[in-house]
Order: structure tokens, then sequence, then C-alpha cells
């Protein structure tokens, strides 16, 4: 991983423009792809310092790939990332949408064979502010690549972690559907 962590979001909603506004007031480098986006999305993603790069690019440059969006796009938005990765890259994929644990194993699943790690994420509470910071409650099959994704504290994230016996994907989404 690079000295400072090199993030991505493509959808620069409420939630994803605010994670990224907060990690590059850190000086983080946040990528996102802005192809048939709205005005809207575009001015968001201006505001929060996001780049704009191809999703070919979004994978092969990033460190982490958060995927926070609405959860109709979660698995389509997991299978282009999955096309870029055969380009290349190493990152992790962070889904941190609100869809059941069904259906983040079967997007974590779709990462398997490839050269992207994946980490199970629930968003609690609203977009990070001032003095506000939602939590991200994590859970993998790899806990180096959750005390990785802890690291991300460091930036502005709050991140807490689901670990021990029996814990895994699906875990944080259950959570995050409680």
């Amino acid at each position: 991983m690079s000295p400072m962590p090199r993030l991505a979001t493509v959808a620069a909603g409420a939630m994803g423009s605010a994670v990224a506004k907060r990690m590059t007031n850190f000086g983080c480098t946040v990528y996102t792809n802005l192809d048939e986006r709205s005005e809207g999305t575009r001015k968001r993603a201006e505001n929060a310092g996001m780049m704009d790069v191809s999703i070919d690019e979004l994978v092969q440059k990033s460190d982490w790939i958060l995927s926070i969006l609405p959860p109709k796009d979660a698995v389509s938005f997991a299978e282009r990332i999955v096309r870029g990765a055969s380009q290349g890259g190493s990152a992790t994929f962070v889904d941190c949408n609100a869809v059941n644990p069904e259906t983040v194993k079967r997007i974590a699943g779709l990462f398997a064979g490839t050269s992207i790690g994946f980490v199970d994420a629930g968003i609690i509470g609203g977009p990070p502010k001032d003095k506000y910071d939602p939590t991200f409650y994590a859970s993998a099959e790899d806990e180096g690549v959750l005390d990785e994704f802890a690291g991300l504290s460091k930036y502005g994230l709050k991140v807490s972690l689901l670990k021990g016996e029996g814990v895994g994907i699906g875990d944080a989404s259950a959570l995050k559907m409680a």
C-alpha cells in the first residue's frame, strides 16, 4: 500500500461524497468515475476533492475501493470492478452497501480468483460531518485485511472490526440490516 491511502468511491451521493471529503481532508487521494453521472453528482465529487478516472484506472490506482451506492447497484458495480481487475491492480473492495448477507456473500464470490481482496462493511449512521462520524463495522475472512482496513481510522474513518471464531463475510451486513 502507498504511504498515504488511495481510495475510490464511485457514487458521490450524500454518504459517498461526505466520506470522500473526510478522507481528502486527511490528505488521502480519492478516485471516482463520473461516466454518465449527473451534474449534481459531478459537483459533489468536485467539492469532495475526488479525482475522475476510468474504472480500469480506479482499480489499478486504488488501495481501497469503497462501494457506497444504492443497494440495487451493488452487484453490477462489483462486476465492473472484477472486469477492471483483469487489467491489474491489488486493491481491496469494501462493500459498504445496505445489502443482505446472502447478497454480500455473492458479491464476495465474484472476487474469488482475482487480485482484489474483499471486506464486508456496514455503515451505521448518517454522512460524516464536522463533529460526527458514522461507524464502519467490518468483517472479512482475512483478519489481516481487516486490520489494514482499521488503519483507515488514522485518516478520518471510524472503523469497528467484527472478529473472532465464526465471524466472516456477511456478518457486518447482518448487523447493518438488524
